[in-house]
């Protein structure tokens, strides 16, 4: 494959194909390049050769192979200050917030926001990502060789853009020969301004030609469509209904109907077959009514709980982990600190031992006794050994004197991590 050297480009790790062909359709009209390896074990030679702008990696439950990868990048001098964007299954915090050793600065967990995703690539290559946020409910629902598509509220062209992996991934998976697709339009306004989203949906159905023209009925009230359909010949076959009745009986192929329809009706409506779910299934922060349902929907990688008063150290130690991507959440003193313990978990905790109400030493005997699994760093003017001493005994990972450049806060904190998986 050639590289226009002009153009940004990604590398894909460890991905599905079809998250692959998705993907690079998606950064293509970025003007972004991007290729697929499909295996960490062979990915070092790819990254070597191509020297990306950005590397995605599925990194599944974090296993040795996806590490030793993770490993030989941050080795190499051309290739450790290349930004990673992990997705994966990992829920192990200690085995993610080690991920920071090796540069990655996102990790989303299965399956992830597309908004929240796409963002951050944005972020790191200096481009404008903007996901289409029109609030829209798609879902495809299968029964025997029936496609069922229900799109309502809005028209989203990012998820009209997913259908299509969708639709591979059920005939394939069920080896449906000659399905047919029911595609019903609810509680939509549309107008002739929506003519580009129509023709994106219908051309997405179509693409592959899984689906003939003619196993496809459209049920929607909107007139708008039908005109759509018989104004443009490649349409031709597609037919448009105002009620599910009248494409009930030929998909079916059912003759007898009794006075009740309802039992007929759910036979379409409610699925028999599971859709499989594709190896990375993407969503949207508006699905959940715009609110991040676990930290790592927003690719919240490392959550550290910085314990001093001093307002210029922890300015200095937020704007420290804000440089690999962190999210620092400040405590004035112990107190405060232990009282929003239990709603939230951290992965690293750097300690100062001269605080207000209650001091460092007693912080790290209470987190001794609750075996919390955070790493702690003391960040402390005292140099006495005792102190010293008494910390590490206490559970602490390492004991830094103040000051301390951020550069060598930052260089400790990835050693601690690091380290830390391999006790």
């Amino acid at each position: 494959m050639g590289y226009n050297k002009d153009m940004k480009q990604v590398l894909l790790v460890d991905s599905s194909h079809s998250f692959f062909t998705y993907l690079k359709d998606a950064l293509n009209q970025q003007q972004v390049q991007l290729e697929q390896c499909v295996s960490s074990r062979t990915a070092y030679t790819t990254l070597i050769n191509l020297l990306p702008d950005l590397i995605l990696i599925d990194i599944g439950d974090l296993d040795d192979t996806t590490l030793a990868f993770l490993e030989k990048k941050s080795n190499d001098p051309n290739a450790k200050t290349i930004p990673v964007i992990a997705i994966g299954d990992c829920t192990d915090r200690k085995k993610i917030a080690q991920l920071v050793a090796f540069g990655v600065q996102y990790y989303y967990r299965k399956p992830i926001k597309y908004d929240q995703f796409f963002k951050a690539i944005g972020k790191i290559l200096g481009t404008n990502f903007e996901a289409d946020h029109t609030e829209s409910i798609l879902e495809l629902h299968v029964n025997d060789s029936i496609l069922f598509v229900e799109i309502s509220d809005g028209l989203n062209r990012d998820k009209i853009a997913m259908l299509r992996d969708k639709i591979k991934a059920v005939t394939s998976h069920y080896k449906i020969g000659k399905p047919k697709m029911v595609v019903m339009l609810s509680n939509l306004d549309l107008c002739f301004l929506d003519m580009t989203n129509i023709t994106l949906l219908l051309d997405t159905i179509l693409e592959d030609r899984i689906i003939k023209k003619a196993n496809i009925k459209i049920i929607t009230n909107e007139t708008f469509v039908a005109d759509l359909i018989k104004g443009h010949d490649e349409y031709t076959g597609i037919e448009v209904v105002d009620t599910i009745d009248k494409v009930i009986n030929p998909l079916l192929e059912i003759f007898a109907i009794s006075d009740s329809k309802d039992p007929l009706i759910q036979r379409v409506l409610k699925a028999n077959r599971t859709v499989p779910q594709n190896e990375i299934e993407l969503y949207f922060s508006t699905d959940y009514n715009g609110t991040m349902q676990k930290p790592y929907d927003s690719g919240e990688i490392l959550r550290v709980a910085i314990i001093d008063d001093d307002p210029v150290t922890q300015k200095i130690l937020a704007a420290t982990f804000d440089r690999i991507n962190a999210s620092p959440f400040v405590y004035g003193d112990g107190v405060s600190f232990l009282n929003d313990l239990a709603g939230n978990q951290f992965d690293l905790i750097i300690l100062d031992i001269m605080i207000p109400n209650m001091n460092g030493m007693d912080i790290l005997r209470n987190l001794q006794r609750r075996n919390y699994p955070a790493s702690v760093i003391v960040y402390s003017q005292m140099t006495d050994k005792n102190s010293v001493m008494e910390s590490l005994t206490l559970g602490a990972r390492r004991f830094l004197v103040k000051p301390q450049k951020p550069e060598a806060i930052i260089q400790s904190t990835l050693e601690v991590l690091k380290d830390e998986n391999e006790i």
